[in-house]
């Protein structure tokens, strides 16, 4: 398994508990959480069309998208999260790992970093920065967001350096 594989990209979860009347947002989360992404990409865009000013369900869909395979797709939903929401660091981490899927690796790095300027505790985009760092070759770059990462509580980040950065 490589490196990249392990991209991490997050989902806005619905809060609270979980009714039988859910809204179309919560019908996509609930269809996301159980892999079935294209009826999760159905149930976003039905809450598009009664919402259509909600980031949160653009960069779910773009998930769902990524999800199943539908990269470019997923992109331009995060394009759109982003028009609507410019501090919006969840779609930026997930766009980032959208464009390594693409091997566009310095578009990635640009999200991840927009990500990280907004939220410089944003331990998950440290981390994705420094796998695509280290897809590019730049190690001192790579080690040295993992030990961010690391430093901020994420366990993955923390096992990349001692594996990758230390001896």
């Amino acid at each position: 398994m490589t490196l990249f594989s392990f991209c991490s990209s997050e989902q806005k979860k619905t809060e609270g508990p979980v009714s039988p009347n859910l809204n179309p947002f919560q019908q996509g989360n609930s269809k996301f959480k159980n892999g079935e992404f294209l009826e999760a990409i159905e149930f976003y865009s039905r809450d598009l069309d009664v919402n259509p000013d909600n980031p949160t369900s653009l960069n779910n869909r773009g998930l769902a998208k990524s999800k199943s395979g539908n990269t470019t797709g997923a992109i331009s939903d995060y394009d759109q999260a982003i028009e609507k929401r410019e501090n919006y660091t969840i779609a930026f981490n997930n766009r980032g790992c959208a464009k390594m899927k693409t091997s566009d690796y310095q578009g990635a790095i640009e999200d991840f970093s927009s990500a990280i300027r907004r939220d410089p505790t944003y331990a998950n985009a440290l981390n994705n920065r420094a796998l695509t760092n280290w897809a590019m070759k730049e190690r001192q770059n790579a080690c040295e967001d993992w030990k961010k990462a690391e430093n901020l509580g994420h366990v993955e980040a923390g096992k990349s350096f001692a594996q990758f950065c230390t001896g």
